[in-house]
Parts: C-alpha cells; sequence; structure tokens
C-alpha cells in the first residue's frame, strides 16, 4: 500500500523544516511526500527546495487558494493508495503510517481519522486546551463528534477522494468535516484514537475563540445546507441553549421565591456542572498518565475553557447558519492565512 502525504502550506518557512524532518525519518519506504506552496510571500519555497534531494516533492501555485485547493493541486500529483493530508506546522512519529495502514486492512474502510495534540504545550492556555482536546478526542475517542476526520492527521483512499471530486474549494471554512460527512455514506470512517500528531495550537484566548468559532460557523453552514437528524449535530448547541434559557429563566423568577426559582436554578447549575466541573477530575486523569504535574491553576482552567469554547462555537454556529456567505469570516484561526474569496468579498462591502 502506497501513502501519497499531501502537505498544504502558507508562508510557513518558520515550522515546516520540523514537519519535513519528521515525514521523511516515518517508518515506511513506499511513500511519496508532496509539499504544495500556496503562493507563499515569504521564504517556504527556498526551505522546501532544501528537501528535494530527500525525496520530497514540491508543487508552486501561483495564485493563494486557500487549504482546499491547495490539496487539490497535491491530489493531481498523487501517485498512492491512500492519501494523507496533515499541516506544515505538524510532527508526526515513525509510526504514523504503519497505524493508518492497519485500519485499512479492515474491511470497508476507505478513511481513518487520528488523534492531535499541542507541540507547543510551554504555554499555560495552549497546555489547558490541550488537556481538554485529549478528553474529547482520546478519553471519548470523539464520541460526541459526528465527524472522526481531521485535517491534519487524516488518510483517505484516493478511489473514493477523487469519486467526491477531490476537496470541495467551495467549504475551504471546513473541508476536513465536509469531506468525513461524504465518505461516511460511502463506506467505513474510523478513528483511531492513539494515532496522535503534535500540532500548533493558538496560544490566546482570542485565537481559542477564532478556532471553535470558525468550526461551529462551518457546522452552521451545513445546518442551513440541510436541516440533518442527527443527534450527535444538536446535542452541543442544544445543552448550551438548555443552559441559557435555565438561566435566564432563574433569574426572572428570582423576585417570586426560593419556590418558583428553585427548580430552574438547580437545572442551570446542573448543565454548568457538566460543563465545568466534570473536566476537572478527567483532567487529572490526563494528566497523571501523562506524567505531567498536577497545576491547581491548570485545573481551575479547565473549569472555565469548556464554556468559552462552546460558547464560540454555538455563537459561530448560530452566525453560519443566519449569514451563510463564504467571505464573512476569514478562513482559518491563524492571522496569516488568507484567502481570494475573503478579499472579493470584503471588496464588496
Amino acid at each position: 500500500m502506497k501513502f501519497s502525504i499531501l502537505v498544504p502550506a502558507y508562508n510557513e518557512e518558520q515550522s515546516i523544516s520540523p514537519c519535513l524532518n519528521s515525514l521523511i525519518s516515518i517508518d515506511y519506504d513506499d511513500k511519496e511526500i508532496i509539499v504544495i506552496d500556496d503562493a507563499s510571500t515569504d521564504r517556504t519555497v527556498q526551505v522546501v527546495e532544501k528537501y528535494l534531494s530527500k525525496g520530497v516533492i514540491l508543487v508552486k501555485r501561483e495564485i493563494n487558494g486557500g487549504r482546499a485547493a491547495a490539496l487539490n493541486s497535491g491530489l493531481q500529483k498523487a501517485t498512492g493508495d491512500v492519501v494523507v493530508t496533515t499541516d506544515a506546522d505538524t510532527v508526526v512519529h515513525s509510526k504514523w503510517l504503519q497505524r493508518f495502514k492497519s485500519c485499512f486492512e479492515q474491511e470497508g474502510v476507505v478513511a481513518v481519522g487520528g488523534a492531535y495534540q499541542a507541540h507547543n504545550k510551554d504555554k499555560l492556555l495552549v497546555n489547558t486546551t490541550d488537556i481538554l482536546d485529549q478528553i474529547m478526542n482520546r478519553v471519548f475517542k470523539k464520541s460526541l463528534i459526528p465527524n472522526k476526520l481531521s485535517g491534519v492527521n487524516s488518510a483517505i483512499r484516493r478511489e473514493a477522494l477523487l469519486s467526491l471530486g477531490g476537496f470541495n474549494e467551495n467549504s475551504w471554512w471546513s473541508e476536513d468535516s465536509e469531506l468525513g460527512w461524504k465518505l461516511g455514506r460511502i463506506g467505513g470512517v474510523v478513528y483511531d484514537p492513539d494515532n496522535v500528531v503534535a500540532t500548533q495550537y493558538p496560544d490566546t484566548w482570542l485565537g481559542i475563540w477564532k478556532r471553535k468559532f470558525y468550526w461551529g460557523f462551518a457546522m452552521g453552514l451545513k445546518f442551513r445546507e440541510q436541516m440533518p437528524f442527527n443527534i450527535k449535530l444538536w446535542l452541543r448547541p442544544m445543552i448550551f441553549v438548555a443552559l441559557f434559557i435555565s438561566l435566564l429563566t432563574f433569574l426572572v423568577t428570582i423576585p417570586y421565591g426560593i419556590n418558583t426559582f428553585l427548580m430552574p436554578c438547580l437545572f442551570f447549575f446542573f448543565i454548568l456542572s457538566s460543563l465545568t466541573i466534570l473536566y476537572i477530575p478527567l483532567g487529572v486523569i490526563v494528566m497523571v498518565k501523562n506524567k505531567d504535574r498536577l497545576s491547581p491553576t491548570t485545573l481551575s482552567l479547565l473549569a472555565v475553557l469548556p464554556i468559552v469554547r462552546e460558547f464560540a462555537y454555538v455563537y459561530g454556529l448560530f452566525m453560519g447558519f443566519c449569514k451563510g456567505r463564504v467571505g464573512s469570516i476569514r478562513p482559518s484561526w491563524k492571522e496569516k492565512a488568507n484567502h481570494r474569496d475573503t478579499e472579493v468579498a470584503e471588496k464588496k462591502l
């Protein structure tokens, strides 16, 4: 089984070398590494060119088109049985492809998604976010998330990918989720929580907010296109709506005495605790398993961070459903990202 690894890159001169070093060091011979430069304005191309003698293939795009467009440019060059996607700021382990191969040996599997963690965990906020993601992705094994694929760690049979027309360039806000939903209709999509890569995480509250907002926005666009009858898609927004309504009811009924406001009060704090206090003991389990030092500050942040992230997600979902415009948001939480559709949309405003 041959793997074609696609690495889209836009202004990644500072981070792409560790990524390529890890890809070259993978303990698997039948592979090709294809880097797609999406019209970078820095020295990304010059850095990648140093790896051409080590078998890395460079595809240059003249116009910046976003992640999905870059992946499609790489797909045209791919010759492997399986197409693997990751990011230029991501580092993989030596058995990465071996784990993917073992999953594809299962009958009917067309795609495999892996987990991810932060490699800039020296920062408190990043480390806390990483712990929360480990709870969702490794402890719960994405059981509450409808899509098993992540752009930084996914493998897809090339024939299945081509049959769907490749990566949807009109879904640059979340092409991995879009693809995951489509692939699930034609075959098995497997999630391997133990196949973990290390990637760059946002290290500010604003960065965290934007990241979750964009994911929610993508889901809102999906809801706008079609209101799916999938409990996993409805669970998160409905929990947050219930939290908001119970808080509002609690505040409104306070003047009418304890017999009136007690039930909405208890309901509100029950939902709130499920989004906050629940993560503290789970965070302790993750930290002990990782042999990390138990930090009271980190555990305190674990009680706040889920609320912030869920609010950003639900707000993004609402905005995506109401507006539904491709150019109304930036294509990534990374400020350096750029997209011609966004520029066109902004000029029209």
